[in-house]
């Protein structure tokens, strides 16, 4: 049996090319890749054929799998495949992320301590040239998950590496919760977290998070959806795994989550979809566990606000995040 899968979901682009290349340069002893292929195009589809039979040579224990169908199938699809393998863990991936090989061999000496799962440290880019600046990592701390530190690094899936064996215990019972939101591996993580304990924190940085919104381009409907499944994949399942944590920490965790994750989902929802549309959708998902008062004070403020302040506020976040992760 081997260590690790990567299972990777691809669809109508080209990135998986140079995802592909990173794997080539993994040591394959402890690896399986497998691929399901969701392209419609038949242009594109021909051309990642291409690509697949490219890497046939290169990367061992490889398989890609051909597959059409409705956005409602697909979703079945993508549940089936997460329990189809029999590796000791899972690792499901972006096709447009990147792996930091010269990190991710020291992924395979975690994966032999029998952790339930571990969640990795990833850096942001845009553009594949950006990766040229990272390098080798030599010191590397692993820390036991904690609610109030970690809960909004849960919903970054292609960081999350989880035990095979426990996902098909509690698969059954949170499956009927898949539906509700893009964010499967929450309902599975917390299960798992909650009935078996033992999930590590790595701060080993082997994933590149591509920062690409060209689908939502495409697509901008999609943003309140994807505002409104931030909602639901956090809330939910925290809500029914940690009925231990009191008023005080949920608060906090819920105002980690907002300001964190959510919030900047809400700035470009109201951008493209408007403000009734986004409040709307959001109303009974802000329900889910008691709104704290800062948030609440917030979310009047944005609604309130001008679209075009907003947009001013939007940027100043974006500034002052980014200083405050370079320090």
């Amino acid at each position: 049996m081997k260590l690790l899968t990567i299972l990777i979901f691809s669809g109508d682009r080209l990135h998986i090319n140079e995802l592909l290349k990173d794997i080539s340069k993994i040591n394959q002893k402890h690896l399986n890749t497998r691929i399901v292929d969701w392209a419609e195009g038949e242009k594109i589809l021909k051309e990642k054929e291409k690509i697949y039979l490219k890497f046939k040579k290169k990367i061992k224990n490889y398989k890609v799998y051909f597959q059409k169908g409705s956005p409602e199938y697909k979703e079945k699809e993508r549940r089936k495949f997460i329990t189809k393998f029999k590796s000791k863990y899972i690792l499901i991936i972006g096709d447009d992320d990147r792996i930091c090989f010269k990190n991710f061999h020291k992924v395979f000496e975690y994966l032999k301590l029998n952790y339930s799962g571990i969640t990795l440290s990833f850096n942001n880019f845009k553009k594949d040239k950006d990766l040229n600046e990272y390098y080798l990592q030599k010191k590397v701390s692993v820390k036991d998950f904690n609610i109030l530190r970690d809960v909004n690094q849960m919903g970054f899936q292609s960081c999350q590496i989880i035990k095979t064996d426990l996902i098909n215990k509690i698969f059954n019972k949170e499956k009927k919760n898949f539906p509700l939101t893009s964010f499967p591996q929450n309902f599975i993580i917390f299960r798992i977290i909650k009935d078996f304990g033992n999930w590590k924190m790595v701060n080993l940085r082997c994933i590149f998070n591509r920062m690409n919104l060209d689908f939502y381009l495409k697509h901008p409907e999609q943003y309140v959806h994807r505002l409104n499944t931030e909602y639901l994949g956090y809330f939910i399942p925290i809500k029914k795994n940690f009925t231990n944590i009191g008023e005080y920490e949920l608060n906090k965790i819920y105002k980690v989550i907002f300001f964190e994750n959510i919030v900047s989902w809400l700035f470009l929802s109201i951008k493209y979809c408007g403000k009734k549309e986004t409040f709307n959708k959001i109303k009974n998902s802000r329900k889910i566990i008691k709104e704290p008062l800062i948030v609440k004070f917030m979310l009047f403020i944005i609604y309130v606000c001008p679209i075009f302040l907003l947009e001013i506020l939007r940027l100043l976040r974006k500034i002052f995040k980014n200083i405050i992760n370079k320090k």
